[in-house]
């Protein structure tokens, strides 16, 4: 099942960790990342995403 996800493209140029409200659109109720099938995003932008998704997690922000 597809997720629709309103976002522009000028949110992902950009994204990064701080932006946790953003990030939590890429996450589900337990925490894990969405998968790109699922988003339908392209590769770069969710490898991205990831790191972001990461790297706040490390500093505690998500």
């Amino acid at each position: 099942m597809k997720k629709s996800l309103n976002i522009t493209n000028d949110e992902l140029m950009k994204l990064d960790y701080k932006h946790t409200h953003i990030l939590k659109k890429f996450t589900n109720e337990n925490g894990k990342i969405i998968p790109q099938r699922v988003t339908n995003i392209s590769r770069s932008n969710h490898t991205k995403i990831t790191k972001a998704i990461k790297q706040a997690r490390f500093l505690s922000l998500i």
